[in-house]
């Protein structure tokens, strides 16, 4: 691995909920492949809470310097399939929604922005955070990513382990709030 620091790739989203899969398919694809020591590749589908006391639990020379994430994310004002990339400007929002992200963190709601929030308010979260969101089209039971997503399922796959497995990969990616970036 180029570069210092150990480098976290994390998937969210939910088992078999079709395109709001595909961070965890993309994990579950890029878990089998051959990486550099140093980079983990996770399912961090599960609470916020959780994630941020996995994160804790690392020691503290060797906690993680860069993470990458990807998930389904349905933002509104995209093209089904569509990826979008950027460097997360790490802003938090106000004290009522950090208070919303955490409530709903326990209830267990999963998703990329509570989990982005939570890990980063308690301090858990790298300061270097390469975003992917694939912009969903199906919100249905289903264990199969619709054609869109899975048309550029490969594509992501391939931008994670470039992000992931390059020190300055991220670094060329605009930093943006939640939501913002750039489409790939």
């Amino acid at each position: 691995m180029e570069g210092p620091g150990r480098v976290i790739v994390g998937g969210i989203g939910y088992r078999n909920l079709r395109d709001h899969s595909v961070g965890v398919a993309v994990a579950d694809c890029l878990a089998g492949r051959d990486w550099p020591e140093g980079v983990v590749v996770e399912d961090l589908s599960y609470n916020p809470i959780a994630v941020l006391q996995r994160l804790e639990d690392e020691p503290a020379d060797r906690r993680f310097a860069r993470a990458v994430l990807v998930a389904g994310v349905q933002r509104g004002g995209r093209r089904p399939g569509s990826v979008t990339a950027y460097r997360w400007d790490c802003a938090l929002p106000s004290p009522d929604e950090i208070q919303r992200a955490v409530t709903e963190a326990v209830t267990g709601v999963i998703s990329l922005d509570n989990t982005l929030v939570v890990t980063r308010y308690f301090g858990a979260l790298p300061d270097e955070v390469a975003v992917i969101e694939v912009e969903p089209a199906l919100h249905e039971f289903g264990d199969e990513l619709g054609p869109e997503v899975a048309g550029v399922f490969a594509t992501v796959c391939e931008l994670v382990t470039r992000l992931a497995g390059e020190a300055g990969a991220a670094a060329r990616l605009p930093r943006a709030a939640l939501g913002g970036g750039v489409t790939v």
